[in-house]
């Protein structure tokens, strides 16, 4: 058995800001200069001021990094900033945006 939830018309195609966030970034091709590599979206955290985004490069667990947003960074500001990560012993693991 399904349900169906009926949303007003206002709000029906519209994303959440979670929702946005997932399908800007998952999947998309970042180029940094060192080679090309794929954001995998682990989780989205939005609290307050800002939205944490933990993400995997290609989908390797071990190669991951935690964005932390302002809610005014806009989707271009997100993949700019995701263009300078590097996955280097002594790179930072979370970047503030």
């Amino acid at each position: 058995m399904s349900v169906v939830v009926d949303a007003p018309s206002a709000q029906r195609g519209a994303l959440s800001e979670v929702d946005q966030l997932f399908a800007t970034l998952d999947g998309v091709l970042i180029s940094n200069g060192q080679g090309e590599w794929s954001p995998r979206i682990q989780g989205i955290y939005a609290d307050g001021p800002y939205v944490w985004v933990q993400l995997s490069r290609d989908g390797d667990d071990a190669e991951s990094v935690v964005l932390r947003l302002t809610r005014p960074a806009t989707a271009d500001d997100i993949l700019r900033a995701l263009e300078t990560v590097r996955f280097e012993a002594d790179s930072p693991t979370v970047v503030r945006l």
